[in-house]
């Protein structure tokens, strides 16, 4: 998979794809990356890519052209049309791990980043005629962040984790939360490791009495529990002591 940040701070991902399994996935030559600043698409000295909002609207917009010109120049040096052009905003659309599954099968991915107070409403026009089966503008969750970085960042890592062989343990995919075979409604059961004692926490003897179906039927007993329960209400939580 190929994926392309256009972003005005494309330095923020420097770590981020430095470090760990998307690093490694990269040295196995399962992901690739490549940056794309808007500003290049912008006349002028200042290379400006914001601007202010009509009709007195508060902070600055980012300009619709420079970022399509950006994604255009991404599109037109494809070879394959198996590409999706993901704008991280505010959206009745939420990610979820179903986003995840279907885009881990493209072959490119396209993040565009936008900051300030988003970006003219027009890039999203031109994006939903030109490209309809392509494009998505999803949203993370109901809250805002300073720009879409930082959601580029976390769709990355659901996103390349469904790939084969980035994660080294297929079972790791198939046996945990939000797992699409069980409609991503099953959160995984507790787990743990050594030493069997921690301060007054005990590991329960099931775990360790070696009986395998014994085991997994609590594993699944557990998982049913932690997918079902409901939240305690916050004043009954404030009474406890």
């Amino acid at each position: 998979m190929h994926i392309h940040i256009v972003s005005i701070f494309p330095d923020i991902f420097k770590s981020f794809i430095e470090t760990s399994l998307i690093k490694k996935a990269q040295e196995k030559k399962i992901l690739t990356f490549t940056f794309t600043n808007p500003r290049i698409f912008c006349p002028g000295k200042h290379q400006q890519v914001d601007d202010t909002i009509y009709w007195w609207g508060a902070g600055l917009l980012m300009k619709a052209k420079p970022a399509i010109d950006a994604v255009e120049s991404i599109i037109k040096k494809l070879k394959s049309k198996s590409f999706k052009v993901i704008l991280p905003s505010p959206s009745k659309e939420v990610f979820t791990q179903k986003n995840a599954h279907t885009l881990s099968t493209a072959k490119h991915i396209i993040f565009v980043c936008t900051r300030y107070e988003g970006i003219d409403y027009r890039f999203e026009q031109y994006m939903k005629k030109k490209y309809p089966k392509q494009f998505q503008k999803i949203s993370l969750w109901h809250y805002i962040t300073l720009g879409g970085e930082i959601p580029a960042m976390v769709m990355i890592e659901a996103i390349t984790r469904l790939i084969p062989w980035v994660i080294k343990e297929e079972a790791s995919r198939q046996d945990e939360s939000y797992n699409i075979e069980q409609n991503m409604n099953n959160l995984e059961y507790p787990q743990y490791t050594k030493p069997d004692e921690v301060l007054w926490m005990k590991i329960p003897k099931i775990l360790i009495s070696g009986h395998h179906a014994n085991i997994k039927a609590r594993r699944t007993e557990k998982t049913k529990i932690l997918s079902n329960k409901k939240p305690i209400p916050w004043k009954k939580m404030s009474k406890k002591k």
